[in-house]
């Protein structure tokens, strides 16, 4: 025995932390999340022309789904859980901090979280060639305060997702199962449309010719525009309000960095496809291909909003398995860490105040981030340098990774090998 702890028992730690902080914490997002499926699980289907008729988006439709059927379960083993979903509903959010049964509800509200976080770690364990490596992805896992923060704190869904991108990387390193990778896609944007960044860079990797990338791409898209098909049909173009107001919409005419920012995620997602066409026939290995998941996400990072702190759950997964193949990387996966929260804590809801549950006036009194930033700096200079610097982690980043791409022996510069497909 080397003293070290065993993935079991860090996996006992990594539940135990979540569950620690599952009951005493509530943010916004969490009641958003299950307000609009309470009417589902009621057999009201025209959920999206409610949310739009509060002037509010809600997530695909998988989402609604899921949430919905599980609220419809979980009422039967807690009775007192229907009541508190039909406060949310009916009488918005105000009256919940006063719940009689609210940190059992809260905890309730966050179970389904745990299956997915289970299963994200097995699927990150089979990507991994030894227990050693195994052991460090679960201790990073374990810890990671982003991990932790944003499904178990804030209640937002984006791990489900991120479970499905992952699975999407495992089954696209496996011969012949090109079709699961492309449909792992199509469950994760049924959470939360983001996996669809990922669809072409699957079916470059799942296909041999064009006629493999256009079955590949209908694999996805298919199941996609039947569900969102379905939801059209029942409550029209309010389905699709979410993308109508979308932050990252690409309009060159409002901003020239906008502009510049377009041109650069499109030319590094171009060098990704040009590696992926010209790496040797069966070079495509699970280190090459977390880094072409994790390029992706660097560029598309560029333009998300920092204070959006669950975003970035996205890319954790990756960031891991890629920083932990050298001890070096791990200190840029710490500072990138350190410069989301900076940028992300800023109200005291978000912050200490998301412990409200405990004691809403003692915790919603506590000064959060911004009040520090506000009060030593120029809160708008602030808020300039820490994303600029996030910019400059995330732009280090892609070209240590582009740099040890072209400059491997995966590269090879045939255009005999283009011309074949």
């Amino acid at each position: 025995m080397d003293g070290k702890l065993t993935i079991r028992q860090w996996v006992a730690i990594a539940f135990l932390l979540r569950l620690l902080v599952m009951p005493f914490t509530l943010h916004g997002d969490l009641l958003h999340i299950n307000k609009y499926p309470y009417f589902l699980s009621h057999g009201d289907w025209h959920v999206y022309e409610k949310a739009a008729s509060d002037g509010v988006n809600y997530y695909p439709p998988l989402a609604l789904i899921f949430i919905s059927a599980y609220q419809f379960l979980a009422q039967f083993l807690f009775p007192p859980f229907e009541s508190f979903l039909r406060s949310i509903a009916e009488n918005g959010f105000d009256s919940v901090l006063s719940f009689d049964n609210l940190f059992f509800s809260l905890f309730l509200m966050k179970v389904p979280y745990l299956f997915f976080d289970g299963m994200l770690l097995s699927v990150g364990w089979k990507l991994l060639p030894n227990d050693e490596e195994r052991r460090t992805f679960t201790v990073f896992w374990a810890v990671n305060p982003l991990a932790i923060y944003a499904p178990y704190m804030m209640g937002q869904i984006d791990l489900v997702p991120a479970f499905f991108t992952v699975l999407a990387c495992y089954y696209s390193l496996q011969k012949g199962r090109g079709n699961l990778a492309c449909l792992s896609i199509a469950g994760g944007c049924l959470f939360k449309v983001f996996p669809i960044i990922f669809l072409p860079l699957v079916v470059l990797v799942g296909g041999r010719n064009l006629k493999d990338y256009a079955r590949l791409a209908l694999v996805a898209i298919v199941p996609v525009a039947l569900v969102y098909g379905g939801f059209y049909w029942i409550s029209g173009k309010a389905v699709f309000k979410m993308f109508l107001d979308l932050s990252y919409n690409f309009d060159a005419s409002q901003s020239l960095r906008i502009l510049l920012l377009r041109v650069v995620q499109a030319g590094v997602y171009a060098l990704v496809a040009v590696h992926i066409l010209f790496a040797r026939q069966g070079e495509i290995d699970c280190p090459l291909l977390i880094d072409y998941f994790l390029l992706i996400f660097l560029a598309v990072g560029g333009g998300l909003v920092l204070g959006v702190t669950q975003y970035w759950l996205w890319f954790i997964p990756f960031a891991i398995l890629h920083a932990q193949r050298q001890p070096q990387r791990r200190a840029v996966f710490y500072v990138l860490l350190a410069l989301i929260f900076l940028g992300g804590l800023r109200s005291r809801p978000a912050a200490l105040g998301i412990f409200a549950p405990l004691n809403p006036e003692f915790f919603l009194s506590l000064p959060a981030l911004q009040d520090a930033t506000g009060f030593l700096f120029n809160q708008g200079t602030y808020d300039i340098v820490i994303d600029l610097a996030t910019k400059a982690v995330l732009l280090s980043m892609a070209v240590v990774i582009l740099k040890s791409l072209y400059g491997s022996a995966h590269f090879n510069f045939d255009w005999r090998r283009i011309i074949a497909r």
